[in-house]
């Protein structure tokens, strides 16, 4: 058998302790409201991170490095340890699909399935290069910059 990442379902490390009690204690009528509710701050969170990328990498294309850059790389940084930790679940989708979601992926909602399964690599390489980009502008105008003498 081929093994592809398509077979593979990673189970996340420590989200369901967490979202497992939450949608235990929510109605059986209320679901339906709820998962909607989940699935909206979901695709809210995905979007504003994926923004925060785009911040990063547009600073450095233009060797721009200001405060909003890395404001927007620790929030683009926080949001991948917090996936990175839980073996590379968000921790939305398991309560997605605890309240009866068939996939709680954010990425499956919008996208077909080849694309989605690649938004961590393409989003992490995308990252990494504006950091990088954003690190090398920093050290050029470090170089340029004169020093002031001290008295």
């Amino acid at each position: 058998m081929l093994w592809t990442t398509a077979t593979l379902r990673r189970e996340a490390s420590w989200s369901t302790a967490i979202t497992v009690p939450l949608a235990l204690r929510t109605p059986p009528a209320a679901r339906p409201a709820v998962l909607a509710l989940i699935k909206a701050i979901h695709t809210a969170i995905f979007a504003a991170v994926a923004a925060q990328i785009v911040v990063v990498v547009w600073d450095g294309i233009r060797q721009r490095p200001r405060p909003r850059t890395a404001a927007a790389l620790l929030i683009a940084l926080g949001e991948s340890a917090v996936y990175a930790s839980n073996n590379q679940v968000c921790p939305l989708t398991p309560l997605a699909e605890e309240l009866g979601a068939r996939d709680g992926s954010v990425t499956d909602i919008f996208l077909p399935e080849r694309i989605s399964r690649r938004i961590p690599l393409v989003g992490g390489s995308a990252l990494a290069l504006g950091l990088g980009m954003n690190l090398l502008a920093l050290v050029r105008k470090a170089q340029v910059t004169p020093r002031s003498r001290t008295r």
